[in-house]
């Protein structure tokens, strides 16, 4: 199945669609047993999921399915500290992250202390000033008096910490490290560290975000309190009621959507979709568009993510930190103007810095580059946009520097890469050009000195050019299957196909084909193609953004329409779309 070439950045490709079939006989006894369409059943076995039981847990996820949060490793040592703090009346001080999930986690962790009757105070550095990571400023100025000892909570951030928590411990802190993000050799020596990435961990799931983590370690304390006697069961906090920011952070970061994350999220989709979610309803309020329809994960990845990072992308955390950990209506609608104002400046400032970051990365390109490093003058908080641009518009690793506010010499770098390469294995094999890092495999944030930013490219571009990434010919999108209009397009399975969300890394809505449809009718809209089919006595509307120039195709000849299913709301209307991925000539 093949396109007219198509140009990309000066390289003529061919898009192509790749789609494998499944066997219909086990499919269609898969369906059978559960009391499904056969495509839904079909839309399973391509992901993986070929047994009644386990196709039942993915599309139920239960609660009561969660791991145990004392199968992770320091997990007894750290609520038996947690409840020694509480019997004594230790300050407890949390410190986390200027990003979602960072602040997510804080806000997580503040909110479950007040429904036991602990107040705390909650920290998140400022991104511009004082970078990522626990900060010995903070530590030095909350110090307990001699004699007196506090706990200090690390949430998404303190597994490289090393001598900050030194710093802390020698100034009267009992320190708790939470954290998602690789351990390197050496462990910070904080009295419990609770992160799946350990060595000797065995809680069965290491994908968690920094928020999923946090929300273990509130898990385990209720259940250590409730065990202790200090909490009556049937009065402990309904940990239900914390799983809205648990969703947040955890799809904000980009983590797997399958397994644990899978029934943190969709339990935490619930909590959000619920009237009494107000920092949710606040933010949508705030937009121009908003339909009073449910909210779904892409709704955090494209709407609450952005202005929750937005804060503190210009300095400013904390006005995030209090929307999502207040519950007063009327304050959350202050804050959430506030934080629109500075969504707003963020998005101008991001355009003004994009057109040369994809010039410089398009001349890197022609050069032949495997991978690519900017510098300039950038707003520090919108480096991590930035690439996420990039990676989204050439599919290669990238790396952006801007000059480090906070420390004079230095350049600090954002960068985020392609499921193919892992960014925080290729920043590790040059951490002989590099101050300090830390991060994952899809995104990282780093430090180097000016004068090693030729050296760093030619190292970050030699390992990268090692896992023999090459710009491919073509433009393959994988196809999930291709139905007829009557298969896909009835009540049926239009019903069912929503067990399937949430959607996101690991679980990536569907594609589907349709091998030379009847439309209709079509139509340009602006820059817009739109269309009309009619199938099982209904009519489906379907949008091709930014693909005007494609009904050109639609009039030459058959075609195949490659799509997805989106639910919108449209004057208060409930309905299918069709939202097109590619739409090419039928051969």
């Amino acid at each position: 199945m093949t396109d007219q070439n198509s140009t990309h950045n000066g390289i003529v490709k061919e898009t192509r669609f790749q789609c494998t079939q499944p066997e219909s006989a086990p499919c269609k006894k898969l369906a059978q047993e559960l009391g499904v369409p056969d495509l839904l059943a079909v839309l399973l076995w391509q992901r993986g999921i070929q047994s009644p039981n386990e196709a039942r847990d993915f599309l139920s996820p239960q609660l009561a399915s969660l791991p145990s949060p004392f199968l992770l490793k320091d997990m007894d040592k750290a609520v038996a500290l947690v409840a020694k703090a509480l019997q004594e009346n230790w300050r407890i001080y949390i410190h986390g992250d200027y990003d979602v999930d960072g602040i997510t986690s804080s806000a997580l962790l503040a909110r479950f202390f007040r429904l036991i009757g602990k107040k705390t105070n909650c920290y998140q550095p400022d991104r511009l000033v004082e970078g990522y990571g626990l900060q010995e400023s903070f530590i030095r100025a909350k110090a307990p008096i001699q004699n007196q000892t506090a706990l200090l909570i690390t949430v998404d951030c303190g597994i490289s910490n090393i001598q900050e928590v030194q710093i802390a411990q020698k100034l009267g802190f009992k320190v708790i490290v939470t954290d998602h993000h690789l351990p390197g050799n050496e462990l910070p020596p904080a009295d419990a560290i609770v992160n799946p990435h350990q060595k000797e961990c065995v809680f069965p799931f290491p994908s968690l975000s920094g928020v999923g983590v946090a929300f273990f370690l509130a898990h385990g304390i209720r259940n250590h309190l409730v065990e202790m006697g200090v909490l009556e069961k049937e009065k402990a906090p309904n940990l239900k009621r914390l799983m809205d920011l648990v969703a947040l952070g955890t799809v904000a970061d980009v983590m797997p959507l399958i397994s644990t994350n899978r029934i943190l999220v969709s339990a935490g989709l619930e909590v959000i979709n619920q009237p009494d979610c107000t920092w949710a309803l606040a933010l949508q309020k705030q937009q121009n568009n908003y339909s009073g329809a449910s909210f779904r994960s892409e709704d955090i990845s494209y709407r609450f993510a952005p202005r929750i990072n937005a804060p503190g992308r210009l300095g400013n955390p904390e006005l995030a930190f209090e929307l999502l950990s207040t519950d007063n209506p009327i304050e959350c609608q202050k804050l959430s103007a506030q934080i629109e104002e500075l969504n707003n400046q963020r998005r101008e400032r991001e355009a003004e810095a994009l057109d040369q970051v994809i010039a410089d990365c398009e001349h890197q390109e022609e050069s032949g580059a495997s991978a690519f490093v900017v510098y300039g003058q950038f707003h520090q908080g919108i480096i991590g946009i930035l690439a996420s641009r990039v990676v989204d518009r050439f599919k290669k690793p990238v790396i952006i520097f801007t000059d480090d506010l906070s420390r004079l010499g230095t350049f600090r770098g954002s960068g985020r890469s392609v499921e193919s390469v892992n960014l925080y294995n290729v920043i590790e094999a040059c951490s002989n050009a590099v101050i300090q890092f830390g991060g994952h495999a899809m995104a990282a944030g780093l430090a180097i000195h000016k004068d090693n930013l030729q050296f760093f490219s030619k190292q970050f571009e030699i390992a990268v050019a090692k896992l023999k990434i090459k710009e491919n010919a073509e433009n393959v999108i994988i196809i999930d299957y291709s139905p007829t209009p009557e298969e896909v397009l009835n009540n049926d399975f239009l019903y069912h196909y929503q067990t399937l969300q949430p959607f996101g890394n690991g679980n990536p809505e569907p594609i589907f084909l349709f091998d030379r449809p009847e439309f209709i009718k079509t139509q340009t809209v602006k820059n817009h193609l739109t269309f009309e089919l009619k199938t099982n006595n209904q009519v489906f509307r379907g949008i091709g953004f930014n693909m005007a120039e494609k009904i050109k195709l639609i009039k030459q000849g058959p075609v195949q329409l490659a799509f997805k299913l989106k639910k919108t709301v449209f004057r208060g209307e409930h309905r299918t779309e069709l939202h097109i991925i590619e739409l090419i000539k039928a051969v």
